[in-house]
């Protein structure tokens, strides 16, 4: 509850929780139901076995495919019954599967027994069930955030043993995390050598390697200082558009 208002302070409209199956108890999703969240959660088997999920599969669904020789996917969804609030209170939520079964491996090789693979997902979004496990697997791009915040940023370990102190470094992290961030997305606009076509955005360690950790020789004349970059740098044209980008920024 306190995590759903604190949201509710900073941001308007309806929430979308995505939560691991580490998140998949009851009582959350009652909650989450209660207060007019959306929510798509990874469904914990626990005892539940994959060759019943299976067995269902194979005899209702109708969204079946092979994207290999050896690979059937199945990908539907069935409907559950919950209790929650002390079991109280009870509710019917959405399930979305997708099962997948392996004969062979991706070189063409048998098994000697197909491999099962059961993902399950609750959810209350009014999305396909293709776009609910794509939503789903798009949580991997937040984490890696959260990575570049930690490792990246040198964040893994705050230094103090007091709260406040701590708080305040990570606010300056946070202003040096989202000023990298404007210069890496700056530099996708010019073309580097190393850069693919594919590449929608940098790390965090790749602006401050190539871009901030850059050698150069400074001398002074007329009373300005010029940098001078190496002709064998490959980083050289895309760091001076992005200088020129901010440079003469005007508000």
């Amino acid at each position: 509850m306190e995590t759903i208002e604190l949201c509710h302070q900073i941001a308007d409209g309806k929430l979308l929780f995505r939560l691991d199956s580490g998140n998949d108890a009851s009582e959350n999703i009652g909650i989450l139901l209660e207060n007019g969240c959306y929510f798509n959660i990874k469904h914990n088997l626990r005892k539940e076995g994959k060759e019943s999920w299976s067995a269902m599969a194979k005899e209702h669904c109708k969204n079946i495919s092979h994207p290999r020789d050896g690979k059937t996917v199945y990908i539907g969804s069935d409907w559950r019954d919950i209790t929650y609030g002390g079991e109280k209170k009870k509710a019917t939520v959405r399930i979305v599967y997708e099962i997948i079964e392996r004969a062979t491996d991706k070189y063409g090789q048998f098994l000697l027994e197909p491999e099962l693979e059961v993902n399950t997902f609750w959810t209350n979004l009014d999305q396909s069930d293709e776009d609910v496990i794509a939503n789903y697997h798009a949580h991997g791009q937040c984490e890696q955030y959260h990575s570049e915040l930690k490792t990246d940023m040198n964040l893994e370990r705050l230094p103090s043993g007091k709260f406040e102190t701590n708080e305040l470094i990570l606010e300056l992290a946070i202003l040096a995390f989202n000023i990298l961030r404007m210069i890496g997305q700056e530099a996708l606009g010019h073309k580097n050598p190393r850069l693919r076509d594919t590449v929608k955005r940098r790390r965090h360690r790749t602006v401050i390697n190539n871009l901030v950790n850059m050698a150069c020789h400074v001398t002074e004349h007329a009373r300005q200082l010029i940098l001078g970059l190496g002709k064998s740098n490959v980083w050289r044209d895309v760091f001076q558009y992005v200088y020129h980008s901010f440079a003469y920024f005007t508000t």
